[in-house]
């Protein structure tokens, strides 16, 4: 029989004389892409030096390591850490942080200040041209609008709407007006107030004698074509005020701003912040209430986080027209008394969104991302974020399983995660209607460190070898030719279309699919193996090598099938082989599970391998090679001898 292929990989469920030509019962370090019996090359090392535990972050092209079992992810230019130990981490820029922030735990204290009440009346007299002395004031109506004034701040402003007359005696209207109306309704008039329709009278009016609880000073105000002007400044409420000059729009306008914005009752919380990328922690515990009826607001933020990623801290308040918590300042992180003295209109209007983001929970592990969120486990909860929000884990976005969950990946159509026996899918639009179904009873995972994707599948290791599912069935692929085997993943990765398992004892199972499903070992000599820009690594004594790259090759071991001819029960004579091979082998014949020859083969050549005479009778033959050469065919012939 002339063996010419080689490349069936391993298959050693059955017995020997059942599995096919091509494969072999022993497999280890073979190319089983030339189709000859090939070693692969040795690793090649590096001058890359990383700690065992390690990820390539391709954003910023450097390596990312740890010293303990460590988890990895890559997503939104950032790396993502956990070691289900310590708290989850982040890198990004050179710089770690935590994955999440603390929120505040102290509430904040609120004051009312600078209130000041309203001047309520004052006494007005009139003059005009006929009756002695008098200004150059129209004869109209005018306004005016009086403030009380107390740390620069101003009361709600009493107006004074003095009509039009041709004699002393006039005709007064006075009201105190919130400064919401001032602006809505006065100072968005823009008709002039003073107006003589006839031009022949002028007046001056008096001011004076203010009542009501006078504070720092009060200021009166007059409406002068379309704008409010000051025309006067009482600093006891004494003074006598004498108007009598029309055009005063040299003076200083109203500032409206210095109105207290504040009626009604508030409440008020704060976060911690990182302005670089968004983080934004839970909010602090809300304020007790506060009932205000003008002046400011002065808020006391007394908590102050050791998080470096904190850059600044952001106060969110709510009541009066504004119904919920309203960004209204963002602070840096070491201000801890901030004055507001924003109405309901100026503050920026952003609503709190962090309400329950809180940090990634201590322990969390095996993290994956589907649909632009985080998923990851802390014993038998599944925990994940919002979308797109990777630094928050709210508490109640979790799904409770019913054992430890051992890894999760993503499928197209979800997210698969498993416990020790079982694998389920997990679907659904959003964090909110994500649910569970079992795809599999007997099959789940051992090992998060073995899952990869590969195509639209994931594939991973089970307690009876290794399985694959794109969101649907899961299919044992190793129990066909391999039988029911024991892994101990501590790495995998996928390169060129080849899965890789990495074991504890050393060894590597490869799932080759470039050419069918061809199973095959390796022992690489490292300790864990990592993909990236291309190369397949492995790491040994904190030396990195590139797999498959020296100029040396790795010793082969094969083991070919039994060949009984078309009979296990008719005895067979062996005499000699034929062998084709290049390079340094040994070889060994065995008949009947007992070797009957080995031979030592260097160079390149047609060799000729004669079985000891005594030794040739068998009911069945198999070939066993190892070596750093390469064989191209071997031929055999089997002699029948009958008895009589």
């Amino acid at each position: 029989m002339k063996i010419q292929q080689f490349n069936g990989g391993q298959s050693s469920r059955q017995r020997p004389q059942y599995i096919g030509q091509n494969e072999a019962v022993t497999y280890i370090n073979i190319d089983n892409a030339l189709g000859s019996l090939a070693p692969v090359k040795d690793k090649l090392a590096t001058a890359i030096s990383v700690k065992q535990y390690h990820e390539f972050f391709i954003a910023e092209q450097e390596w990312v390591d740890a010293d303990a079992p460590t988890d990895f992810l890559e997503f939104q230019q950032t790396m993502y850490l956990t070691d289900g130990t310590t708290r989850p981490q982040k890198y990004k820029n050179g710089a770690y942080a935590n994955l999440g922030i603390v929120a505040p735990s102290v509430a904040p204290t609120i004051t009312n200040k600078n209130t000041v009440a309203p001047i309520t009346d004052l006494a007005i007299a009139n003059f005009v041209s006929n009756i002695g002395t008098y200004g150059d004031l129209p004869v109209s109506e005018i306004r005016y609008l009086l403030v009380n004034v107390k740390a620069g701040k101003y009361s709600d402003a009493l107006e004074l709407s003095v009509n039009r007359s041709t004699n002393a005696t006039i005709r007064t209207k006075t009201s105190v007006r919130k400064p919401s109306s001032i602006i809505d309704s006065v100072l968005v008039k823009s008709d002039s107030a003073i107006e003589d329709p006839s031009g022949t009278f002028d007046r001056t009016i008096e001011l004076s004698n203010l009542k009501g609880p006078f504070a720092d000073s009060a200021i009166l105000f007059r409406y002068y074509k379309g704008v409010w002007y000051k025309a006067f400044t009482f600093v006891a409420p004494t003074d006598v005020f004498v108007d009598d000059t029309e055009d005063i729009s040299a003076n200083d306008v109203l500032d409206d701003t210095l109105f207290s914005k504040f009626e009604g009752t508030y409440q008020y919380i704060y976060t911690y912040y990182n302005v670089d990328d968004g983080t934004e922690s839970a909010p602090s515990p809300l304020s007790s209430e506060l009932s205000v009826e003008g002046g400011t607001i002065t808020t006391t933020l007394p908590s102050s986080s050791s998080d470096s990623q904190v850059t600044h801290k952001r106060l969110y308040r709510v009541g009066n027209n504004v119904t919920e918590f309203t960004l209204v300042s963002q602070v840096d992180k070491a201000v801890t008394l901030y004055e507001d003295i924003l109405g309901d209109t100026e503050v920026d209007g952003r609503l709190l969104e962090s309400d329950n983001y809180y940090e990634a929970p201590t322990g969390l592990r095996f993290l994956t991302e589907s649909f632009a969120m985080l998923f990851g486990a802390v014993g038998d909860s599944l925990r994940f974020t919002p979308i797109a929000v990777p630094n928050a884990w709210p508490p109640e976005y979790s799904i409770a399983f019913n054992a430890p969950i051992t890894g999760i990946g993503p499928v197209a159509n979800g997210v698969l995660v498993f416990t020790t026996y079982q694998t389920f899918l997990v679907t659904g639009t959003g964090p909110l209607s994500l649910s569970q179904q079992p795809l599999s009873g007997d099959q789940g995972c051992t090992s998060h460190s073995s899952i990869q994707k590969i195509g639209p599948a994931l594939i991973w290791a089970s307690v009876e070898g290794l399985c694959m599912s794109a969101g649907n069935a899961v299919k044992n692929i190793t129990k066909d030719k391999l039988g029911e085997i024991i892994l101990t993943p501590v790495d995998s990765e996928v390169a060129n279309e080849v899965y890789y398992c990495h074991n504890a004892d050393g060894s590597t199972l490869a799932a080759d699919f470039r050419f069918g499903t061809v199973l095959k070992y390796f022992d690489l000599g490292v300790s864990t193996i990592t993909y990236a820009n291309g190369d397949l690594y492995g790491w040994s004594d904190s030396v990195m090598y590139k797999l498959f790259e020296s100029a040396d090759s790795l010793s082969l071991s094969y083991l070919s099938p039994r060949f009984i001819e078309g009979s296990v029960t008719e005895e067979k004579k062996y005499k000699k082989l034929h062998i084709y091979s290049k390079g340094d082998i040994i070889l060994n014949i065995i008949i009947n599970d007992v070797i009957v020859c080995t031979k030592e083969l260097t160079g390149e050549d047609d060799f000729q391998v004669q079985v000891p005479q005594n030794k040739q009778r068998g009911n069945f033959v198999q070939f066993e090679i190892t070596g750093t050469g390469e064989v191209y065919e071997y031929e055999y012939v089997a002699g029948r001898e009958y008895n009589e």
